[in-house]
């Protein structure tokens, strides 16, 4: 009897420690970053009345109206990613330096800005409703968008073409004030365009520009033209890009905007800003990502490790994830457990297909929306980026073209402890579009949006498209697949992954089998967790009996 109790006495002590030990040894603990952040900071405003009084403007014109002041920062504009929309990368699968951007490239969620970076598909026009469903007839005549050109270009409508010596006329195409307005004085971006701030218009030869409204206070901008562009200037247009809000990029999305919950992204919420971490230099800006275009070698694509120098501190969890984890797993992966958390995100979308939004007022092609999802998880090694360069003849395997996809994904087990991967384990979004295609060319058609949001004839804008771009569309149709790197919405420490999320008996959130571990992960996790629980039993049991 004395040695069931003793054996029952060491079960439960070893249970009390190994609960202790996963809930507090082995949580990840808060990072020590550089600086404390605690409030928000004060937009910090450039009063230009008495300069433009001086010069007689009385209207803001683009950069035209800045350039006599700022010309060096306006050719600065000029030659940036920002407003060329295109780049010279060196890390495209089968490719070395090479021209690519959203100038040149074909998109999941809206076709293409450009065919070949010079015909303009979808860049700049007025779209006005024309087919309501029956029973939202009022609708008719509706403005709905003018175009990619309402965010991308930060431009007054002119197609950016690069030159080494921009002239006068096209440094007066670029739109300063798209990035130094105040958000809550002068919203830019698609909302700007939707609310008639920025107007496009059509010369007496049939080109569209846009005109900033003569309407608008021009003595109250001129006061509040913001000297360090804002995170809710930046959101304006990234928050909806896509075409909508939240629609493409994960967890960049309108709940970023204004009073930030910590849960929605901690970085935000204690007061900082898009350029506290995404540093411009004569206004380019670096990124590393599958799936972003801009690099610069003006300065360095943000890391985690920038601000956070001391990591895992804990004795011994600390020592595990520095030791095993740091070098095959990316911050993001355990740090960014959901995306979408509160704006629904596009997952699909079928361009065969309409249907009419109650929310946009227009026609759509078919989308499925999904809201707080988990990641995919897949390997990055930040080399090479995409598989299929646009518009380049695509391989197409079982009727899908892998657009933007991380290398590194072929990654094996190749011992206890060491793999053949020169990555990290990301975690991504998983995007899929139904785009229409030339078969004998074997190239995606571009699609001209603008037809299917005023008439919901996915059909003729295929057709439409296709002239354009010197294709032609008979009816085909092929899946568009990518994965989108989920760098934002970082969560407080203590909502990050634990031990369990990812090891253990039951697999939960990490799916080793496609990252190339099969069930290896959880059966040797599980037989460290036995064994340590048989020793800590067996020596609880000799303690009680001594």
């Amino acid at each position: 009897m004395g040695r069931l109790k003793a054996w029952i006495w060491a079960l439960l002590v070893a249970m009390v420690v190994l609960f202790v030990w996963v809930w507090f040894i082995a949580s990840p603990e808060p990072t020590v970053a550089k600086r404390t952040l605690k409030t928000p900071p004060e937009i910090v405003y450039s009063d230009h009345s008495e300069a433009f009084a001086e010069a007689g403007i009385t209207a803001y014109e683009g950069a035209k109206s800045c350039a006599a002041c700022h010309e060096d920062e306006a050719r600065d504009v000029f030659h940036s990613y920002h407003y060329q929309m295109q780049n010279t990368v060196a890390d495209v699968v089968g490719h070395g330096p090479t021209l690519a951007g959203g100038k040149l490239a074909y998109n999941d969620f809206c076709g293409a800005i450009f065919w070949g970076g010079r015909v303009g598909v979808n860049y700049i026009g007025k779209a006005l409703l024309k087919a309501p469903p029956p029973g939202k007839e009022e609708l008719a005549g509706t403005f709905i968008a003018s175009g990619c050109s309402m965010c991308h270009g930060v431009g007054m409508g002119d197609i950016p073409q690069p030159a080494e010596e921009p002239d006068e006329k096209a440094l007066a195409n670029i739109d300063c004030l798209a990035c130094h307005a105040d958000p809550a004085v002068l919203p830019t971006g698609a909302k700007g365009v939707k609310k008639g701030i920025k107007v496009p218009i059509k010369d007496e030869s049939g080109k569209w520009h846009y005109i900033y409204n003569p309407e608008l206070d021009f003595e109250k901008l001129a006061a509040k033209i913001v000297a360090k562009p804002v995170k809710d200037q930046c959101l304006l247009c990234h928050a909806f890009s896509g075409g909508g809000p939240g629609f493409k990029r994960p967890n960049i999305d309108p709940a970023l905007m204004g009073k930030v919950p910590e849960d929605v992204d901690v970085h935000l919420a204690r007061g900082m800003e898009c350029t506290d971490c995404h540093v411009f230099e004569h206004h380019e800006v670096a990124l590393k990502g599958p799936d972003t275009w801009s690099r610069t070698d003006l300065v360095a694509a943000p890391t985690c490790a920038d601000c956070h120098e001391k990591r895992h501190t804990k004795p011994v969890i600390g020592w595990i994830l520095e030791t095993f984890h740091m070098e095959k797993v990316a911050c993001q992966t355990c740090h960014i457990t959901h995306y979408a958390k509160k704006t629904p995100t596009d997952l699909h979308r079928n361009w065969s297909k309409a249907e009419f939004s109650d929310k946009l007022k227009r026609w759509e092609p078919e989308i499925e929306l999904g809201s707080d999802l988990k990641p995919t998880y897949r390997w990055w090694n930040e080399k090479s980026r995409i598989a299929y360069l646009y518009p380049e003849e695509a391989k197409v395997e079982d009727g899908k073209i892998t657009y933007m996809a991380p290398a590194g994904e072929e990654a094996k087990r190749a011992g206890l402890l060491k793999f053949e991967t020169d990555g990290k384990i990301y975690p991504f979004k998983h995007h899929e579009a139904i785009v229409p295609f030339d078969p004998t060319r074997r190239i995606p058609v571009p699609v001209k949006v603008g037809l299917v949001f005023a008439t919901g004839n996915t059909e003729l804008a295929a057709k439409v498209g296709a002239k354009l771009a010197g294709l032609n569309f008979t009816g085909d149709y092929v899946r568009l697949e990518r994965l989108m790197a989920i760098n934002h919405g970082v969560e407080p420490a203590e909502n990050a992954k634990q031990c369990f999320d990812c090891h253990g008996p039951v697999l939960r959130d990490m799916p080793w089998h496609e990252l190339g571990y099969g069930k290896y992960p959880e059966v040797v996790f599980s037989l460290f967790l036995l064994l340590g629980f048989v020793v800590a039993v067996a020596l609880l049991y000799w303690l009680v009996r001594k």
